[in-house]
């Protein structure tokens, strides 16, 4: 979950998607590929030596960052449930996004207007489980502050998600599940930086001094289980869906 839930494996993820471009019957170099929550553009340049790429997201922040990197892309402030474009696509590729998206079918809906008939939709996102021992320890120093946690994320099982793509009209070509542990970035502050993302509204909730003795209660009750003291990092205990499907020609 940084970047949207399911960010660590995005490099295996860029290497799948370009399995599924080399067995499209395309013209090499015409495939026509967007990115749905591309952030700053980590995958863009990768995602352009495909084919003409074209990255969205909701942040226009993220955007600026992402054009002035990469300024030969064309990106985007679009949200995912309501995408400006109508049979356009080859491929549409999101790593991590979906799992910041509550409305599935929204989303599913507006990436299908979005693919031309027979187009693959290649994702990966957050599944049940994911980063649950990470939100086990928020919950619990919320408690020890008068505070209640919710699951802002969503992460779906692998057989209910199957079914929905089903029903919004894609065949699914592969599915799996992968449960990993990711290092997070930052070393010892890595896991309050994480929560300082990913838990921004419920942390903007409370006052400066009480916020760092929440977040002092946070790190201790994940320590003993997610803390690496030989590496020095804090490890993210993972559980990603990861899938190919198809658009359906009507």
């Amino acid at each position: 979950m940084d970047r949207g839930v399911a960010g660590e494996a995005g490099g295996g993820l860029v290497d799948l998607l370009r399995q599924v471009v080399a067995e499209m019957p395309c013209v090499a170099g015409c495939v026509r590929l967007l990115e749905v929550g591309c952030g700053d553009g980590e995958h863009l340049e990768a995602l352009a030596a495909l084919g003409e790429v074209v990255g969205v997201d909701t942040s226009a922040e993220a955007v600026e960052r992402a054009r002035a990197a990469h300024p030969g892309c064309d990106v985007q402030v679009a949200d995912a449930c309501s995408l400006p474009f109508e049979n356009e696509f080859d491929v549409v590729f999101s790593e991590g996004a979906f799992s910041w998206t509550p409305d599935q079918v929204g989303v599913l809906t507006s990436v299908a207007h979005a693919l031309k008939a027979g187009g693959a939709l290649v994702v990966q996102m957050g599944a049940e489980g994911d980063v649950a021992r990470i939100q086990e320890g928020y919950a619990q120093a919320l408690r020890a502050h008068s505070g209640d946690y919710s699951c802002q994320f969503c992460l779906p099982r692998e057989e209910s998600y199957r079914r929905l793509l089903g029903i919004m009209g894609f065949d699914v070509a592969s599915m799996e599940v992968q449960q990993y542990r990711a290092p997070l970035p930052g070393g010892r502050d890595g896991l309050r930086q994480w929560a300082c993302t990913y838990f921004a509204k419920s942390l903007a909730l409370y006052r400066p001094s009480d916020r760092e003795r929440l977040l002092e209660d946070f790190e201790q009750a994940c320590e003993c289980d997610l803390w690496d003291s030989e590496r020095g990092v804090w490890l993210a205990d993972r559980r990603t869906l990861r899938f190919v499907a198809r658009k359906r020609a009507r």
